[in-house]
């Protein structure tokens, strides 16, 4: 794979959990106690499947690329398509604090920043639980990319997570009945 398709998928991954964040935000939106606190959970909850959709991409790309690729192939390929992939959200994050503190109050500084909110909202509950700090924002620009290394890697390595049983299968049940 090349790699601008694997960074496109990285970026994919992370633009469609940030496009449902953003198509969805009216239900916080909409409660009156506790704005925050409501978007914040919101925040995680897309956070959690933004993660889990990205590392299921790039374990499958690791997976692919280890057994077809006649390159020498690492497991850092990953975190290099991370990197590339988020880096639209990345130049808009140093924009934003470039260009926003200079705007003023206004229809430009308003969109720009409604645009960089959402752009960065499945990271929110991250942001504001530590405080809106610039360390803040470079732990949440940081995430993306590890996660698709660590996706690649699982993939390049054959490592698989163990999937949680919730129910039982037919099987076990039937047994069960039967006893």
């Amino acid at each position: 794979m090349t790699l601008t398709k694997g960074s496109f998928r990285t970026f994919a991954s992370y633009s469609a959990g940030v496009f449902l964040f953003t198509f969805f935000l009216i239900a916080p939106l909409s409660m009156e106690n506790n704005r925050s606190t409501w978007i914040s959970v919101y925040s995680m909850v897309f956070f959690i499947f933004t993660v889990i959709f990205l590392y299921q991409q790039m374990r499958k790309i690791g997976e692919f690329e280890s057994n077809h690729s006649e390159s020498k192939v690492t497991p850092f390929k990953g975190l290099i398509y991370g990197v590339i992939g988020f880096l639209p959200y990345l130049i808009l994050e140093i924009l934003y604090f470039i260009i926003y503190p200079q705007l003023g109050v206004g229809t430009t500084a308003g969109i720009m920043h409604a645009v960089f909110r959402c752009s960065f909202g499945p990271m929110y509950f991250i942001i504001r639980f530590l405080g809106y700090t610039w360390y803040s924002y470079l732990i949440s620009s940081i995430i993306i990319p590890v996660v698709a290394f660590l996706g690649y890697a699982a993939g390049f390595s054959g490592i698989q997570l163990k999937k949680v049983r919730i129910f039982r299968g037919r099987k076990d049940l039937e047994d069960f009945l039967n006893d």
